[in-house]
């Protein structure tokens, strides 16, 4: 490290523990930050207390803390299509879940307004109710992300015979890419640490595309193999670029059309 640096462990960032997050975290072990694990709901809260200066920020947390919070470069994670890791099991097919209750996990800030507009929106589904932590046994559509969902995709519970790509579907609806997270930091840090953690992160996430599958092989949490999992990682577009930004601007003005920016 520049011997001039501003990096100290007073600027804490936040790590996402998702295997789909693990390409930007190949020179983390020597980090010149503190470094804390947090879901995507936990990472809003805290950057939102004012615990975390940077990191990998849902989407629809970075849209409701676009005050305080700015872009680290042109970073985060997008896909084009079905990614296989934000996913509706459910009971019946989706178009059939008026009326239906929808167990949310807890650690969603994102693909719960994605949900939303999905069925509310493009569906106009009456009465659906979307409540966090249910058990399988009291609803009848389960949505579920990261590593979790990726297990569940290989072993759902009993009954739950259909699934629900939103990220398939919000292309089929939309015909663009859907922005799930950005790197983001907070914006009254000083210029020069904001440009150090940005190149740190670069190279990072530059150190990591190139072992995609020296990286996949560590993945074992999901139960996937080695090959199953660097094909996973190559679904998505780690440097966004234009059709990326307009698939969040898109989802930014629907979500503010709709009063889902402030929804928890």
């Amino acid at each position: 490290m520049n011997p001039a640096s501003r990096l100290t462990t007073r600027t804490v960032a936040a790590r996402i523990p998702y295997a789909n997050a693990a390409p930007f975290y190949a020179l983390w072990p020597d980090a010149p930050f503190a470094v804390r694990n947090l879901v995507p709901r936990e990472l809003g809260r805290e950057a939102e207390a004012g615990e975390v200066d940077l990191g990998l920020m849902a989407a629809a947390d970075f849209l409701r803390l676009s005050d305080r919070f700015e872009l680290l470069g042109s970073m985060g994670v997008a896909a084009r299509g079905p990614v296989q890791s934000v996913l509706l099991f459910s009971r019946r097919p989706p178009g059939s879940l008026a009326e239906s209750l929808v167990s949310v996990t807890p650690e969603t800030s994102t693909s719960i307004r994605l949900l939303r507009l999905l069925l509310d929106v493009r569906r106009g589904l009456e009465g659906v109710r979307y409540v966090r932590g249910l058990e399988p046994s009291q609803a009848d559509a389960l949505l579920m992300i990261g590593d979790n969902a990726m297990r569940m995709r290989r072993k759902r519970p009993e009954g739950f015979t259909y699934t629900l790509d939103l990220g398939a579907d919000w292309l089929e609806w939309t015909g663009l890419a859907f922005v799930y997270a950005v790197w983001a930091v907070r914006t009254s840090l000083d210029p020069e640490l904001k440009r150090e953690l940005r190149e740190f992160l670069e190279a990072s996430l530059a150190a990591g595309l190139a072992s995609l599958p020296e990286i996949a092989r560590g993945l074992t949490e999901p139960g996937w193999s080695a090959e199953e999992t660097e094909a996973y990682l190559r679904r998505f577009h780690y440097q966004l670029g234009p059709d990326d930004l307009e698939g969040l601007a898109r989802f930014e003005a629907l979500t503010r059309e709709h009063g889902l920016v402030h929804v928890v």
